[in-house]
C-alpha cells in the first residue's frame, strides 16, 4: 500500500513539472510572437548644413493629421516642414530673441487640428505658437518676468486633445500646463525617485485616452499619468539597453494610433516599443551613420496614417523612416 501511495505521488509531481513546463513554454513562446515585430528603413533625407532640407544638430520632430513633418533645425535657428515623403515645404526662423526667431530651439509639437505649431527655446527659455505656415501668433514663459508660468530649462512639450499645453522644465523638475494661448494653468513634480518626482523630465505625450508619459531621463524610467497629474504608473530601469532598461539618456518618446510607446535612447541610439501598460513589444537600431543606424538620435514621431517612424538622427543630420514589417 505504502508504494503504490509513493508511485501515485511521484506521477502526481511529474505531471505537475510538465504542465509548468508546458505553461512556461507557452508564455516563452507569446513572448518571442509579441517581440517578432520587426521595423526596417524605408528613407532618409537631410546633410549637414544650411539650405533648404539640410541640418546642423536637427533637434525634434513633430507631424501633422495631413502627415507633414516639422523638424527644429537647432543649429540654424530655424523649423523646417516636409511632406511625409521628406519632400521639403517650408521653413521660417532666425538666430534672436524678436518674435519668431530661436535661441536654441528645443521642441516643436502641433495642435490636434493641425492649425498651430508651438516651439519651446532653451535659450530664450519660451514657448512660441505659430500658424502651420509659420506665422507668428503669441509666446510666452520668458524666465526674467518670474510668475508661476516662468520655466527654466523648456524641453518638451506636448498637447491634450483640448489644445492645453504640458511642457516638460528639466531644471525644476516639473510639469508646467498652460492653455493654447499661454495662460498658466497649473504645475506639479520635483526633484526627487518616488512616483510623480523627477531628475531631468525630458520627452512628454499624449495617448487617445489624454493619459501622459514622461521620460524621467535622470531615473532611467517612463512615467504615466492622468492629464490632471494622477500617477498611473511607472516602468523602466537603469542599465544596458535591453527589454525595458535604459540609459540615462531617453529625450524622445511617441505614441501611434494604437496607443503603442516608443522610447528613444540616445546613448545607445535604440529605439524601444512598449504597449500602453509599459510591456515591451520590440527594438531596433544601432549605432552607425548607414541606411538604418543612428548616432545620438534626439526624437521620433509617428506618422498617424501609416505608422511610419521618424527619427531625428541628430549626429548624422538627418532625418529617417522606419516601417514595420508587415
Amino acid at each position: 500500500m505504502k508504494s503504490k501511495f509513493i508511485i501515485f505521488f511521484c506521477l502526481i509531481i511529474v505531471v505537475g513539472f510538465m504542465i509548468l513546463a508546458n505553461a512556461t513554454n507557452i508564455f516563452q513562446n507569446s513572448i518571442a510572437i509579441r517581440s517578432q515585430e520587426t521595423y526596417q528603413f524605408m528613407r532618409s533625407w537631410g546633410s549637414d548644413g544650411g539650405e533648404d532640407g539640410q541640418f546642423i544638430l536637427p533637434h525634434s520632430l513633430a507631424t501633422d493629421k495631413s502627415g507633414n513633418i516639422y523638424v527644429t533645425d537647432t543649429g540654424n535657428n530655424r523649423v523646417e516642414k516636409f511632406s511625409s515623403d521628406g519632400t521639403f515645404i517650408s521653413k521660417w526662423g532666425s538666430n534672436g530673441t524678436g518674435n519668431g526667431q530661436f535661441i536654441q530651439l528645443h521642441d516643436i509639437n502641433v495642435s490636434p487640428d493641425g492649425r498651430f505649431v508651438y516651439t519651446a527655446e532653451l535659450g530664450n527659455h519660451r514657448v512660441q505658437k505659430f500658424s502651420s505656415n509659420g506665422t507668428f501668433v503669441t509666446m510666452w514663459g520668458y524666465e526674467n518676468t518670474g510668475g508661476e508660468g516662468a520655466s527654466r530649462e523648456p524641453h518638451q512639450l506636448a498637447l491634450d486633445s483640448f489644445g492645453n499645453i504640458y511642457l516638460t522644465d528639466r531644471a525644476n523638475s516639473e510639469i508646467l500646463v498652460f492653455d493654447s494661448n499661454g495662460k498658466f494653468l497649473n504645475k506639479w513634480g520635483s526633484k526627487g525617485t518616488e512616483a510623480s518626482q523627477f531628475i531631468k523630465p525630458h520627452g512628454i505625450v499624449f495617448n487617445s485616452k489624454n493619459q501622459m508619459y514622461v521620460t524621467d531621463m535622470g531615473n532611467s524610467r517612463v512615467q504615466e499619468f492622468y492629464k490632471n497629474s494622477t500617477f498611473i504608473r511607472m516602468w523602466g530601469t537603469p542599465g544596458q539597453v535591453v527589454q525595458g532598461k535604459f540609459s540615462d539618456s531617453i529625450p524622445g518618446i511617441a505614441v501611434d494610433k494604437s496607443d503603442n510607446i516608443y522610447v528613444i535612447d540616445r546613448l545607445q541610439s535604440k529605439i524601444q516599443k512598449f504597449d500602453g501598460n509599459g510591456t515591451f513589444i520590440t527594438m531596433w537600431g544601432s549605432k552607425g551613420s548607414a541606411n538604418g543606424t543612428m548616432q545620438k538620435p534626439e526624437d521620433l514621431a509617428i506618422n498617424s496614417v501609416t505608422g511610419d517612424v521618424y527619427v531625428s538622427d541628430t549626429k548624422n543630420s538627418r532625418i529617417q523612416e522606419f516601417s514595420q514589417v508587415k
